[in-house]
């Protein structure tokens, strides 16, 4: 386990710059629990930098006019499967937060048996969730809950400016530094593929612990790009019960991650509200993603795209499912096309 903390201010080359322009910060806390175009442009970004270091993520949400300070904390253990990463990113005047969590690392093993860990575990008294992503969250649990409580009480959610902080450091340090201007207002949750995923767990401890109760009224929103399904039908239905009008699931053409796990795994089902890309961007849709057919469905799946991806004679191939619908840059693609459509529209109802 590492944990990184982030406070720079300076900009990286390449990174989006037209933060004075989206209104960021003014758009997450005016939000009214309600989908956002910007918002959900920017959770794109976000979700799709958190595959980088956390400086470089913290670099790309300032360049948007989200000047943030960063907690980062990866955990792993081998022996039990587990590897995950989330960051806790809090505006500096303390008055908005986004917390994301990483995917899947096509590179890293142990994410591949993370993802492919579907047997259920009990999550507390609300029924199946994978288990998988169930040892992939609990860990971060602790480490998550007491920075967000700093942010709660208006408090620095990095323990100082340097950038390592020991691996040893504890859960629950004290915070150091001045009063925020702000306490926590507004806190948005997200995360692509597994990460989208873990964010949606994340989002079901928050409204199921009595612990993190005080956190419940702050969050505006879940967004997340590529979410496999997580959980058996009765913890399906009281997630949608408990915060599923806050939860965004966003699925890029015939993306194959969506489909999971196959109905020959479990029946596990998806809640909250299902957008699809489009032409025009994002479109919200009544009918779910379909399911994967059967368990080596992955395999296949990953055989084909990678055919038909180099050889041009079967590109016009049309595949109900792809492992290239699910790469982070089509969701930030999408994303933008749909802010820029929602942009257009005021400009000529304003006109």
């Amino acid at each position: 386990m590492f944990v990184t903390n982030v406070e720079r201010q300076e900009e990286r080359k390449g990174t989006p710059a037209n933060g004075s322009a989206l209104d960021l910060l003014g758009k997450m806390e005016r939000n009214q629990r309600e989908y956002d175009e910007t918002i959900a442009y920017a959770l794109s970004l976000a979700s799709a930098w958190s595959y980088a270091d956390p400086q470089t993520l913290h670099d790309v949400m300032n360049s948007l006019g989200f000047e943030n300070r960063c907690y980062a904390v990866t955990l792993s253990n081998d022996s039990v499967s587990v590897r995950t990463s989330a960051s806790l990113l809090q505006h500096v005047d303390g008055s908005a937060a986004i917390l994301c969590f990483r995917g899947t690392e096509r590179a890293t093993p142990i994410n591949r048996l993370t993802d492919a860990s579907v047997e259920p575990d009990r999550f507390h008294a609300w029924e199946a969730v994978q288990g998988g992503l169930y040892r992939s969250r609990m860990p971060m649990t602790r480490y998550i809950a007491c920075r967000l409580k700093r942010a709660m009480k208006g408090q620095s959610v990095v323990d100082q400016k340097s950038e390592l902080v020991s691996v040893d450091a504890p859960a629950c340090s004290d915070a150091t530094g001045e009063p925020l201007k702000h306490r926590l207002k507004a806190l948005y949750i997200t995360g692509h593929g597994l990460g989208g995923a873990l964010a949606a767990l994340a989002a079901a401890m928050i409204f199921q612990d009595k612990e993190h109760e005080g956190i419940r009224d702050v969050v505006r929103g879940v967004y997340t790009y590529g979410q496999p399904r997580i959980g058996n039908e009765i913890f399906a239905r009281r997630c949608q019960d408990a915060y599923g009008r806050l939860l965004f699931r966003h699925i890029h053409a015939n993306d194959v991650v969506p489909m999971f796990p196959p109905p020959s795994i479990g029946r596990f089902e998806q809640f909250g509200h299902e957008l699809r890309s489009s032409a025009a961007g994002w479109v919200f849709s009544e009918q779910p993603a379909r399911r994967a057919d059967a368990a080596p469905f992955g395999s296949t799946v990953d055989v084909l795209a990678w055919i038909k991806q180099r050889l041009p004679l079967v590109r016009r191939l049309h595949l109900p499912f792809s492992s290239d619908d699910h790469a982070p840059h089509w969701y930030v693609s999408v994303s933008q096309r749909s802010l820029r459509l929602r942009r257009s529209e005021l400009v000529l109802e304003r006109g």
